[in-house]
């Protein structure tokens, strides 16, 4: 991150716009929010505020300073270093869970500084936010490997049955001798086919309907298919119906 923590006189955590646009970012990802905030248009924000707030009269310097910043090109760039009141206060518009999260970082910076009998350098305040942040990103990690495992644990989707009924049609069209085979072209027959296949995967996943079978089981269920084989009577019926044609 290239923006800067200081802490003020009263032992208040202050942040740069860079960085705040950062925590924005991780704490909407946090929540399934995949919309990301450029640090330009927090800027643009943050003046619209600016100026809205002298138009009545209110100027507060302290909540948002404009200072500088090195980007990862190495250049200088403009941003505002902001107090805790300015941060939440361009919050606003976010969700509640990114202004809670935000509130919740920020108090914890402030009660480790707090808790320091002597004033911390910038490296000991950058070490604070990397640990902060590194904490922020282990809680990601979870609630995807949490929300994976859900996507993994429900029924197929739509699409996925879909897939499932072309396999078990085109299982049952290469069992019954293909398109132009006399056993295809048999309703009763074709249906018993299709009908069997289906009665093998609600044997394999004891359900009722193969609809209800979990997406972690998809490829499974697929492979069921792939390696069904037809009944002995079955397989005689078919024999007899496509033999028809050659004793014709």
């Amino acid at each position: 991150m290239n923006g800067i923590i200081t802490m003020s006189n009263e032992n208040i955590v202050n942040m740069t716009s860079v960085e705040v646009v950062n925590l924005i970012n991780n704490f909407r990802e946090e929540e399934g929010n995949t919309i990301k905030k450029e640090h330009k248009t927090l800027m643009r924000d943050i003046r619209n505020e600016i100026g809205a707030l002298k138009e009545v009269g209110i100027i507060n310097e302290n909540n948002f300073v404009p200072v500088k910043y090195i980007d990862a090109k190495g250049e200088e760039r403009p941003c505002y270093k902001m107090n805790k009141a300015g941060i939440m206060q361009m919050l606003n518009k976010e969700s509640a869970l990114v202004r809670y999260k935000t509130q919740q970082y920020i108090e914890v910076l402030e009660n480790k500084i707090n808790q320091q009998h002597k004033p911390l350098t910038t490296m000991e305040l950058l070490e604070l936010e990397f640990k902060a942040i590194r904490e922020q990103d282990q809680k990601i990690k979870e609630v995807k490997q949490e929300l994976d495992e859900f996507k993994l644990d429900i029924p197929l989707f739509q699409v996925e049955c879909k897939e499932l009924q072309a396999e078990v049609r085109k299982k049952g069209t290469k069992c019954l001798g293909g398109y132009k085979s006399v056993a295809y072209k048999d309703n009763s027959l074709r249906g018993k086919v299709y009908a069997d296949i289906q009665r093998q995967l609600k044997r394999e996943f004891g359900i009722e309907r193969y609809e209800a079978i979990k997406r972690s089981q998809y490829e499974v269920a697929i492979k069921i298919v792939s390696n069904y084989k037809l009944p002995l009577v079955l397989e005689e019926e078919v024999k007899l119906k496509n033999n028809q044609l050659a004793f014709a």
